[in-house]
């Protein structure tokens, strides 16, 4: 019985993570692409709340001229610029520089 319902289990986390997209914080080259170009809406703030599809996460800091995470913060690009993000919420925590290209 155990066997069986390691098995679902190990089905329904898969089948989860196949529905989210892995993480959720992953992107394809096109995702990445479009969060390189500046916003034309409204420019990001510190305190908007993002989609994933609005994000690229950063996943080599040293590209950018970074050092690793700080805190429980994620390092990302969005509209054409670099900012840290809460990985939970998406929300934006700082904006550091413009950054017109994805490195990584």
């Amino acid at each position: 019985m155990t066997s069986l319902r390691t098995t679902a289990l190990a089905f329904m986390i898969a089948t989860g993570l196949a529905i989210l997209g892995g993480s959720g914080l992953t992107h394809s080259h096109d995702d990445a692409a479009a969060a390189a170009e500046p916003r034309k809406d409204k420019p990001i703030a510190v305190g908007d709340v993002l989609s994933a599809g609005q994000l690229h996460i950063i996943t080599e800091p040293g590209l950018y001229g970074l050092g690793r995470k700080v805190g429980k913060s994620e390092y990302a690009v969005s509209g054409g610029q670099l900012i840290r993000v809460d990985p939970k919420t998406l929300k934006v925590l700082s904006i550091l520089r413009a950054q017109s290209e994805i490195l990584d």
